[in-house]
């Protein structure tokens, strides 16, 4: 689903930023009590094996049950222990540790792992809803923008755009963990790997950034973003359902990411995907055209006539239905047409510009605009030109 807007709770205080404070080291962050999810701190689902999660603890950890009791403690565990649930019971290994639900908390600064990945926070561990158990990574955002930020964006982007991102990033988590309640830990919400994916030059940029999002009207905004433009953004509304009003409603043009791999690409799309996307029958192309048919730009719907029969589509419906399943060299990457479509044997070919939904930051543009000596905050005003930039406390 997509993400809707946070209002700011009490206790999240709002004050427009001055200037950054120099970045310090972080003390290690303090688990919150047991059973509680405190403001500015997220639940991640994370993904498990068919065989079930296994867990591991490189120094003493605890479990803890749902009435604030330690049912087991250990020094160490291996790092492929598996959990399994038996009835009501859960066991780690030969453990039993009890009913549902349980937190695994580490001591003394430890790190638990699931599977191959080491995470920050604490793991609690929950009923999946088909007799299984479901590992979620409870963490603090600040901690979590850590692992996320490197899956997003590569270092070499440098530190102003690395900052306009985690600013981007921990909007957008805090938006859809308020809606939803949790995050996906992967592209459905945002990549994120945990403590082994973390590097310092990311590390740093969510600390000269920590507590900042970007809000419209004492809301935090899902504050999209994407790869590459192509030349310009899209508006929220003719991308997403239900986006927040009054913010990303404006296309907004940017020339900064031309030296993204990505700013043109040429694609040939079989007949039968075509027809097969706009509902018509399997038959020979005759015309496919956009509504509006300006280039380069985003049109609306997408036409396709086909075996004497007309059907219509939006754009953005169009390139999600021939792309699905497809590799990604046979994908349409964004909805930015450099030129109008043509039919050649039988096939469509689309040239485009960009790759994403095309809303919000352009990451390959942060770069670019960074490169030309612009901050992050200016990075910011570009991409969400309706949002303020304030800092939660």
């Amino acid at each position: 689903m997509t993400p809707g807007p946070l209002r700011l709770a009490a206790g999240l205080l709002v004050c427009v930023l001055g200037a950054v404070p120099s970045c310090a080291d972080t003390p290690p962050t303090r688990l919150p009590r047991v059973g509680e999810r405190p403001a500015g701190w997220v639940d991640v689902r994370l993904a498990a094996p068919d065989d079930g999660p296994r867990l591991g603890a490189d120094r003493a950890w605890e479990v803890w049950d749902g009435d604030g009791e330690v049912v087991h403690a250990g020094d160490r565990l291996a790092w492929d222990t598996v959990l399994a649930r038996e009835g009501d019971v859960v066991r780690l290994g030969d453990v039993p540790l009890g009913g549902l639900p349980l937190e695994v908390r580490p001591v003394d600064g430890g790190t638990l792992r699931v599977g191959s990945r080491r995470y920050r926070g604490l793991l609690r561990l929950e009923d999946d809803g088909r007799g299984g158990v479901r590992v979620v990574n409870r963490v603090s955002i600040e901690d979590y923008l850590r692992g996320v930020l490197p899956g997003e964006m590569p270092d070499r982007f440098g530190l102003e755009a690395l900052k306009a991102q985690a600013v981007a990033a921990r909007s957008y988590a805090l938006a859809e963990a308020a809606q939803r309640g949790w995050l996906h830990p992967d592209v459905r919400s945002q990549v994120y790997k945990g403590r082994d994916a973390e590097t310092w030059l990311a590390s740093e940029a969510v600390r000269q950034t920590a507590g900042q999002v970007l809000t419209h009207e004492g809301r935090v905004i899902p504050a999209w973003f994407q790869s590459t433009c192509g030349g310009g953004t899209a508006r929220a509304q003719d991308v997403f359902l239900d986006p927040p009003d009054g913010v990303l409603d404006r296309r907004v043009v940017c020339a900064d990411c031309r030296d993204s791999p990505t700013w043109s690409w040429t694609r040939s799309l079989d007949g039968a995907v075509v027809c097969a996307a706009v509902g018509l029958p399997e038959a020979p192309l005759e015309e496919v055209r956009t509504e509006p048919g300006l280039y380069p730009g985003r049109p609306d719907r997408v036409v396709v006539v086909a075996g004497g029969l007309e059907a219509s589509v939006p754009a953005v419906d169009f390139r999600d239905r021939v792309s699905k399943g497809r590799p990604w060299d046979a994908q349409l990457l964004s909805t930015r047409w450099a030129a109008p479509p043509r039919v050649e044997e039988g096939r469509l070919v689309v040239e485009g510009h960009g790759w994403g939904h095309g809303v919000g930051l352009c990451q390959y543009g942060a770069r670019g605009f960074a490169r030309r000596g612009a901050g992050y905050r200016v990075i910011l005003r570009r991409y969400y030109p309706d949002a303020r930039l304030v800092e939660l406390s």
